[in-house]
């Protein structure tokens, strides 16, 4: 126990002598910085933006996807599709009715 107390009572010299060092704000008559030259009133006009060599690009064109070509191929699919369950559905009720002919046995 006694080491506890003694990490303890350094812990809080600790603290007391970091709150210390935190004496205030700094005085602004010991800053030593200076600033020298001649501030101009102006605004930006025109004449100061080179208009005439621009160094920009247009966007790109726009151009197919390969996505697009895939969702294409997917709509003629789904087409072709279509019409084989439209011909499997006109043969399967054409074999419900009774044939006309007679069926070739061989």
């Amino acid at each position: 126990m006694p080491a506890l107390k003694t990490s303890s009572l350094l812990l809080a010299v600790a603290a007391a002598l970091s709150l210390s060092a935190c004496h205030g704000k700094p005085d602004k008559t010991e800053d030593s910085r200076s600033a020298e030259g001649e501030v101009l009133s102006a605004t930006v006009s025109d004449s100061m933006v080179p208009v005439e060599t621009p160094t920009s690009t247009p966007p790109p064109a726009p151009r197919k996807d390969v996505g697009s070509q895939a969702a294409e191929d997917a709509t003629s699919d789904a087409a072709d599709l279509k019409q084989a369950m439209d011909a499997l559905k006109a043969d399967q009720s054409g074999a419900d009715k009774p044939a006309d002919k007679p069926a070739d046995s061989q």
